[in-house]
């Protein structure tokens, strides 16, 4: 090889040489892969461009719910990528209220973290759990629990109370304080969820007025009977026979009634108009009548003869006031 074609090759080398590391040092573009949806390739710009450079110059629109991998005005450099994941339409239901978002965050839990931040700690989930993934047209359904504190006033019904009362007969009852109700303010801890009431816990009672027993006497004593007849009371007496034809009497008695037999003679200031008597040997009589020898526990009993009258004379025996 000749000397010149020596320096030949040498400068064609050097040129060469020369030629590519300029190339390699003073390119003003880069290459930036994007990936959105269906698109994904790469894409020549300039150099020092920002993200949003780079999608304004493919003529790609991100909105406020789309999530971007890096920040619109972040610097890239050759080879970076920019993913875009684009928002999808969820329905969240909480108790039953629906409400469309949209979102671009992959699991329930991060759904709820973004779209419900005043949703609190306190809920369940329906169908799907936290680390669920969501999908177009995804369904949350949410159930809150809360605890809501609630006063109240209500009655405290009075209880009854059976007092035995051996001066009574038996079947015979007296009210002696008559029962009213008492009232007290309670304080509840209603547990919801939902709407619905599922625990209801009493965590305070003020009494504001004390309930009064409805008191009752029972009698206990046992009727009395004499003859076959149910007595109420015993009383001894002075009783005489009298006839409607005696001295001062006639056919009527004091209520004018007639003067029969069964018709007795009474004090009214002892004994009642009407009280009915059982007079062992004489039978049922009525006091209907009076007379002004008749004074304290004095009787006259009628009769239809003076024979009979007689026969009976006077006599002091205990008699039987019945109903």
């Amino acid at each position: 090889m000749t000397k010149q074609i020596r320096v030949l090759l040498m400068v064609m080398f050097t040129l060469i040489i020369g030629t590519g590391t300029v190339s390699a040092y003073g390119s003003k573009t880069m290459n930036i892969r994007v990936i959105d949806l269906n698109y994904d390739e790469l894409h020549e710009v300039p150099v020092g461009s920002t993200v949003q450079n780079v999608l304004d110059e493919i003529g790609i629109t991100v909105k406020d719910e789309d999530t971007v991998s890096k920040n619109l005005n972040e610097n890239l450099a050759n080879s970076d990528t920019v993913e875009i994941r684009r928002a999808i339409p969820v329905l969240i239901k909480v108790d039953d209220v629906p409400r469309l978002v949209y979102t671009s965050k992959t699991t329930v839990g991060d759904v709820i973290k973004e779209s419900l931040q005043d949703l609190g700690n306190r809920y369940k989930l329906d169908g799907v759990t936290e680390k669920t993934r969501v999908s177009s047209n995804t369904t949350i359904k949410i159930i809150t629990q809360k605890d809501v504190i609630i006063t109240e006033i209500i009655d405290i019904p009075f209880e009854t109370k059976r007092i035995e009362n051996s001066d009574l007969f038996v079947g015979i009852e007296h009210v002696t304080q008559v029962g009213t109700n008492g009232t007290k303010q309670v304080t509840l801890k209603n547990m919801y969820e939902g709407t619905e009431i599922v625990a209801s816990n009493e965590v305070g009672t003020i009494i504001l007025k004390q309930a009064i027993s409805n008191i009752i006497e029972v009698g206990t004593k046992e009727i009395p009977t004499i003859d076959g007849y149910t007595y109420i009371d015993a009383v001894t007496v002075t009783a005489t026979g009298y006839t409607p034809f005696d001295p001062g009497c006639d056919n009527f008695t004091a209520l004018g009634t007639p003067a029969v037999r069964g018709v007795i003679a009474i004090d009214p200031t002892v004994f009642k108009y009407g009280t009915k008597f059982y007079i062992p040997g004489y039978g049922i009589g009525v006091a209907e009548d009076c007379g002004g020898t008749i004074k304290g526990n004095k009787i006259d009993l009628c009769y239809a003869t003076q024979e009979e009258a007689f026969a009976w004379g006077r006599r002091t025996l205990t008699v039987y006031i019945i109903e």
